[in-house]
């Protein structure tokens, strides 16, 4: 079964590029026009790059003269040029410079060379031009590939909960997700493995089994808490199951675990594997294995989005109303939503009004859990990665809690999507914030309401005057507070903090064991903010800041102003600095505590022994620079990281990729030029709405992007039928 599903999966996988052929008037114009702008880029490198990385000399190891201008062929060194390009690393500023006009072609060729690359990873994202997808490109979208999309981690725990409501212990998640930074989801990251097959084997035995657990009392079958009487019925070994029986348990573990009703062939090959289990005599184990096959099935585990053809517009079928459900439904939770299920029962969500109407109800009505919102800010920002930065206690004793500092990040956020207005601006500069917050039912009222009270508490001092406290200040003090604010959330001390980039929790998940890190938290501005791309880290490079404690880490980190460094950390660091007006606690500050080496050499006991470090506090310099954005005026020095956020907040640049990243979050693949409509579309939704985050969500869920899908090809291989007995 695994080896047919991987093939199903690899059949829709592909990605196919049409938007530049529906710009130029004819396809032999376009190819024309494709081979002038590849000789162009030939004759650039040849006049700009072959004095430094031709035949006879390659600095940095680089060589560029045997590149072929079919960029499949040597994709990581193009990733590389458009790069250095782009970010105005290369030339050098001492050599001849690309004339702009050239420069623009050039970046605009590389662009669409990189839309016809398959960019599976969301790392490989930020690589088509900012300046194409949002500006006056006059292009229809073209669909993406048909595609079948496996159910991510948090999707299987849905579909378990849609199969069993009851407990189901034992179970194991057989899926997970790559390691890599941001948003984890693509479509085609992942597919179904021998080990993943054998763990969802094991748990189908497991959910089966609870779903027909029951006892025997004198003599009668009883079904325990959570089970389907349907099945329990089943169990009786004396029982012949009738036909109608048996088709009626299939029928409703398909819909079960499906969201379907299964159609006779189906229904004929599962009750084929009934028979042919039974007939060593134990009926209740057949029905069982029966059972488990439904859960076993590919459209279980994938989530299917081939699409059918629809009439007069060639190249593009909608997606069927079933097929959509579900991938609205995964799209905003991790189970299917019945309302929306029971319309494409119906023969409804085939208009884009029926699908925009009833996404709307869905994230109006707050019932209706959207677990999907929270992740995508979490996978955005990353501050919910502050737990795994590992921190020695505080020497100052300020308790250092990782969980409430994303708890209370996690209810900023929600409590500015409740407002849903200009949200990308108030996520970076509100002074708001959560601080060390909980609830719990207050008992002593009638109507028992949620009550707020401190996530965490210092524990009252032991009674023995000897014994030293071991907390001095709580998670409270981390925000500046002296105690603990009851109004909640509560306006943060004047002139520290704004939005999530200061935020305790998204300091910590962007330091080190021992420090800040400049770099990195620089390179998320860089990438998140500016839509940037930074080159990863050279292979054989130790990047290592100094453990010069006597110095500032702005001025240890000075060591990255070495030519060969500074051509990728002059992206970075300059951004980063600002945020030194905290410590890696996520702490304000207004100084910098560095080693006093003179006054820690005199402090020794009468015996000449050392008696520990002395260190000195030096004011801190939070400046920094916002250079090369894209965005004239956003360029420029900056005093502190207030000013830096405020800036950034303000830009239509920073707030067009925020879109970007919430296309790829809710599309689960990186945009291309043909999605440049999609795109515009949802920022002009977002901008008329007052930044509401729903119109933005729905735009781009009811776009052409995320509603249709590219006619496969007859020369396609044709999927075969996966999951159901042969």
């Amino acid at each position: 079964m695994n080896s047919d599903i991987n093939r199903v999966c690899n059949v829709f996988s592909s990605c196919v590029f049409v938007a530049w052929c529906l710009v130029a008037p004819t396809h032999h114009a376009a190819i024309a026009a494709e081979d002038a702008n590849a000789t162009l880029v030939r004759q650039v490198i040849k006049t700009h790059c072959m004095k430094c990385h031709g035949p006879n000399k390659q600095e940095g190891d680089v060589r560029l003269d045997d590149l072929s201008t079919n960029e499949s062929n040597d994709l990581a060194r193009w990733n590389m040029v458009r790069e250095q390009l782009r970010g105005g690393l290369m030339p050098p500023e001492e050599e001849p410079q690309i004339p702009r006009e050239k420069l623009a072609t050039v970046l605009e060729w590389l662009s669409l060379q990189a839309s016809k690359q398959r960019l599976p990873l969301p790392n490989q994202g930020n690589l088509i031009s900012h300046e194409l997808l949002f500006g006056n490109l006059a292009t229809g979208n073209a669909p993406t590939s048909a595609r079948v999309w496996r159910l991510s981690p948090d999707g299987y725990k849905g579909f378990v909960g849609e199969v069993h409501r009851g407990r189901a212990d034992g179970l194991v998640q057989p899926f997970t997700v790559i390691p890599e930074r941001g948003i984890k989801d693509f479509a085609e990251l992942y597919s179904i493995d021998e080990p993943s097959t054998e763990v969802l084997l094991r748990n189908a035995e497991i959910i089966v089994a609870g779903q027909t657990a029951h006892v025997i009392k004198e003599g009668k079958l009883q079904g325990k808490n959570d089970t389907i009487g349907e099945f329990v019925k089943l169990m009786d070994p004396a029982l012949v199951p009738s036909r109608e029986q048996l088709e009626s348990a299939v029928q409703t573990q398909f819909r079960l675990a499906i969201g379907r009703k299964a159609d006779a062939s189906e229904v004929e090959r599962f009750l084929s594997l009934y028979e042919k289990c039974a007939t060593d005599g134990d009926r209740p184990a057949a029905v069982k294995t029966m059972l488990q096959a439904v859960l076993l099935r590919a459209d279980a585990m994938y989530r299917s989005e081939v699409g059918a053809a629809t009439e007069g517009d060639s190249g593009r079928q909608a997606l069927k109303p079933l097929e959509l459900a579900r991938a609205l439904s995964l799209a905003l939770g991790d189970r299917r939503e019945s309302g929306i299920m029971q319309a494409a029962e119906k023969g409804e969500l085939t208009t884009r009004e029926e699908v925009a109407a009833h996404v709307k109800r869905i994230l109006d009505d707050p019932k209706i859990k959207k677990p999907r919102l929270l992740r995508f800010f979490q996978e955005y920002f990353e501050y919910h990665r502050a737990p795994d930065v590992f921190k020695d206690k505080p020497t100052d004793k300020i308790k250092h809690v990782p969980q409430v500092l994303v708890s209370d990040t996690d209810r900023l956020v929600l409590h500015i999507l409740e407002q849903d207005k200009d949200v990308l601006r108030e996520l970076l500069t509100t002074r708001l914030s959560f601080v060390n917050y909980n609830t719990k039912v207050d008992k002593s009222q009638p109507d028992r309401p949620l009550v707020g009270v401190p996530f965490d508490v210092i524990p009252p001092p032991d009674k023995n005057p000897k014994n030293k406290p071991e907390w001095l200040g709580g998670v409270d003090a981390v925000y500046g507070f002296q105690q603990w604010p009851q109004k909640q959330p509560t306006e943060l001390p004047e002139g520290q903090r704004l939005g999530i980039l200061m935020q305790p929790s998204w300091l910590v998940a962007w330091s080190t064991n021992f420090d800040n890190d400049v770099v990195r938290r620089g390179r998320w501005i860089r990438e998140r903010l500016l839509g940037g791309t930074v080159p990863d880290l050279p292979i054989g490079v130790v990047a290592q800041v100094p453990d010069d404690k006597h110095r500032t880490y702005r001025d240890r980190l000075t060591v990255t102003r070495d030519a060969k460094c500074w051509k990728c950390h002059q992206q970075m660091d300059e951004l980063g600095l600002p945020l030194e007006n905290f410590d890696h606690y996520g702490r304000f500050r207004s100084t910098e505590a560095v080693l006093d080496l003179e006054a820690t050499e005199k402090n020794v006991d009468n015996k000449g022994k050392q008696l520990g470090p002395i260190t000195r506090e030096v004011a801190l310099d939070t400046s920094g620079t916002i250079a090369n954005s894209g965005d004239a005026r956003l360029d420029g020095t900056v005093r502190d990281p207030r000013e830096l956020v405020l800036r950034l907040a303000d830009s239509d640049r920073v707030r067009q990729v925020f879109v970007r990243h919430a296309f790829r979050y809710f599309l689960g693949r990186n945009e291309t030029l043909a999605d440049a409509r999609t795109l515009q579309q949802a920022d002009r939704s977002y901008v008329e709405s007052g930044g509401s985050f729903k119109a933005l969500v729905v735009s781009l869920l009811t776009s052409d992007s995320f509603l249709l899908r590219a006619t496969p090809s007859p020369l396609d291989p044709q999927p075969t039928t996966l999951g159901a007995p042969q």
